[in-house]
């Protein structure tokens, strides 16, 4: 359930003034004007929001929006229309409000309904008005955190009560009674002529009030590459604790405390991280500030939050800027963008640009927040600290070398914390975040480094320091870390198995059907491979045969897989070709896999694996979040099974020894109790997934009444 505050106008002229405009909009309301104040729904709302007191409120400027899906329209057109007046407070700004609408603004509202024209009317006489207006409120009333319940436009709503004192104010302008009855019968143009009175009445009652400046400011662009922009998913809003916590400690790691800061932030989003700064340092000691963005809805927001506070905010691609001047403290949430979605000739220019600036070998597998990374390197001074919030996984998987590389390598690493699973940092992110903190300078043979899990940055629940030898000596990082030391003389599921991924049809709705459909479909069974289903319908780690080598599993399910020309399938076997051609009319042979397939309904090949690995998973019930199977049956698998395929020495030994099975299996079982939160990438939720590289990696665990040798007496065997 949505949760707000909502703080209310309580001064003794606009508010009753601001109170009847929105009577008169909309006679049914019975809202009081107020300032609502939106916190993220799954975060915890700290106690101290309720103890803030909000002395002023600046009436800015009139504005519209219509409220469609899950953002905010300000062209005005569809959806429900706002009327609002636009509103700032310093004593408001440590709060990040509208999260799931990050381009909006503080606002009162004076109309909320269905008619554009007369919203639009509404909007014309309010801005007949020079507005900047500073509101004195009595500091008593704090915010009080509520769930806000869907309402139900439709249902009946009771008359509202007017209080004397808007009474008084409707009498003084008009000389007519309040009451429900009168305001219910005007017209659209009669009350537009209401508004415009109580707007002089407002305005002649506030001239001694004093006048802010909106501080409109102009968009500033930065250089932006001609390559095409990649498209980011939803706004990952930071949280403004989380922003406080970060931008705390990477204040504390400058070296100087008298140093004068030149701040930087590279995805600047809202300005969190700046919000943030500015309640933990004095004005004058932040220098200079810029923020760079490639939205435009969060620069404006940005701008008009922080621009009057000292920060150039820039709306261009920070990835293709060059000559920013040089930054001291550095903090950023960059986008999370895997590379599946990174335009292709963008990522090649991001590749080639970051490798030739860092001489790292980056992947084309990295997500987007690796270039930010590698490529504000040159942003940041001398000696300068950067602080940046990135998914944990760069610790564990094969892209993420390239970042490991550059914090041990190419500057002193400070600390890294990762977050812990149950206590979410974002509000719509299942990545489990890390914090890595560093500064920019080449990091000496004996340093040492912070790592830390669980908690905060303040109180981990886990710590230890970390030589950098240790940590690049490391394929993977954890907390705690494995040293290589430890590794010595362990086996992983590499020297044993090939791992491969099980298959991508590329429209399982259609080649993956049940063995009872097919049979009457008439599709052949040349054509038909058996196919294990998802691992929640399996009951078992260990799957039997039937007689046919079909699985004993409920339900059957088998895979559409022929290699005839279309030409022999439709003389031959006119059911099955009457099946695939529902495929071309339902436009499946657009898709990209299928398209490159010859022909298109031949899958890739795989063997029946002995051993099959889950590709993710939680785990519950006592059982691990990944699992192994042992597939006694014909069946192969789709891509969320991870296949082995035992190595030419262990496959040897498996066909001369019936009994060998059972113990290799009951080490991948061993192993996936205690190995693969290690080595998966561990998402928010506790959800873990592991890619077949990673797979490779785990370090196998062997039974105390298992001896490794009882497997092979093969030397050659574990090479």
């Amino acid at each position: 359930m949505p949760r707000v505050s909502l703080l209310p106008i309580d001064d003794g002229i606009v508010s009753p003034h601001l109170q009847l405009l929105r009577q008169v909009c909309e006679p049914s309301s019975t809202s009081t004007p107020h300032v609502t104040v939106r916190y993220f729904e799954r975060l915890r709302v700290p106690d101290e929001y309720g103890l803030i007191r909000v002395t002023h409120i600046d009436l800015i400027e009139p504005g519209m929006f219509a409220l469609k899906t899950n953002r905010l329209d300000y062209s005005g057109g569809g959806g429900n229309q706002t009327v609002f007046i636009r509103c700032k407070s310093d004593d408001l700004a440590r709060l990040e409000h509208k999260p799931h609408f990050p381009g909006s603004d503080f606002h009162i509202t004076i109309y909320d309904g269905t008619s554009k024209a007369f919203g639009q009317s509404l909007l014309g006489e309010l801005q007949r008005f020079k507005w900047g207006v500073r509101v004195p409120l009595s500091g008593k009333v704090g915010l009080t955190v509520k769930e806000l319940k869907n309402s139900n436009r439709r249902a009946t709503r009771p008359e509202p009560v007017y209080d004397p004192v808007t009474k008084q104010l409707f009498w003084t302008i008009t000389g007519h009674d309040l009451s429900w009855s009168y305001m219910a019968g005007l017209q659209d143009g009669e009350r537009l002529a209401l508004c415009r009175a109580i707007l002089k009445s407002l305005f002649r009652e506030t001239r001694h009030y004093e006048r802010v400046s909106p501080r409109k400011k102009k968009f500033q662009n930065g250089t932006v590459s001609d390559s095409a922009i990649p498209r980011l998913p939803a706004v990952h809003l930071t949280p403004p604790e989380l922003a406080r916590e970060i931008a705390g400690y990477a204040v504390s790691q400058i070296e100087n405390d008298d140093e004068p800061i030149d701040f930087g932030d590279p995805a600047v989003g809202t300005g969190a991280f700046y919000g943030a700064l500015l309640q933990l340092l004095p004005p004058k000691r932040i220098a200079s500030a810029i923020g760079v963005d490639i939205n435009r809805e969060q620069v404006a927001a940005a701008q008009w939050r922080w621009a009057d506070k000292g920060m150039e905010v820039l709306n261009g691609d920070y990835l293709h800027m060059d000559r920013l001047p040089p930054r001291n403290l550095v903090l950023a949430n960059p986008p999370y963008l895997r590379h599946q979605s990174i335009p292709r000739k963008y990522k090649s220019r991001l590749l080639e640009r970051a490798s030739i600036r860092t001489d790292i070998r980056v992947s084309a597998r990295s997500g987007l927040y690796v270039y930010f990374l590698l490529l504000a390197h040159d942003w940041m001074s001398e000696g300068g600290v950067a602080a940046w919030l990135i998914p944990s996984e760069f610790m564990r998987s094969i892209y993420g070398s390239a970042v490991r590389q550059y914090l041990t390598q190419k500057v002193e690493l400070l600390r890294v914390h990762v977050y812990g699973q149950t206590a979410p940092q974002f509000e719509n992110v299942e990545v489990l975040p890390a914090i890595v903190v560093f500064r920019n300078r080449k990091p000496k043979p004996e340093h040492t480094v912070l790592m830390t899990a669980g908690g905060d940055l303040r109180t981990p629940e886990t710590q230890e320091f970390v030589t950098v030898k240790d940590l690049g000596c490391s394929r993977t990082w954890n907390v705690p870390l494995r040293r290589k030391k430890e590794e010595s003389g362990q086996f992983r599921i590499g020297d044993l198995f090939i791992v491969r991924r099980g298959i991508a049809t590329g429209a399982n709705d259609f080649f993956v059907v049940t063995r009872e459909h097919a049979k009457s479909l008439g599709i052949p069974g040349f054509s038909l491979k058996p196919l294990l289903p998802k691992v929640k319908a399996l009951g078992t780690d260990i799957v039997e045969a039937e007689s046919d080598g079909y699985p004993k599993v409920s339900p059957q399910l088998c895979v559409i897989d022929c290699d005839l020309p279309e030409t022999a399938i439709r003389k031959r076997y006119p059911r099955l070709m009457a099946y695939l051609n529902t495929a071309k009319n339902l436009g499946l042979l657009k898709r990209r896999l299928l398209a490159d397939r010859n022909p298109w309904y031949k899958q890739e090949h795989r063997d029946p694996p002995i051993f099959l690995c889950t590709y993710m998973g939680r785990g519950s019930h006592g059982k691990p979040p990944l699992r192994f199977i042992w597939n006694r049956s014909q069946a192969i698998a789709t891509n969320t099974y991870l296949l082995l395929y035992p190595r030419p020495s262990l496959a040897e030994m498996l066909s001369r020894d019936p009994t060998a099975a059972s113990r290799v299996f009951a080490m991948l079982q061993q192993t996936a109790e205690v190995g693969f939160r290690e080595y998966g990438r561990v998402h928010a939720g506790g959800l873990v997934k592991i890619e077949p590289r990673e797979l490779l990696e785990v370090r196998l665990e062997v039974p105390s009444s298992l001896a490794i040798d009882a497997i092979t007496d093969q030397q050659e065997f574990f090479r």
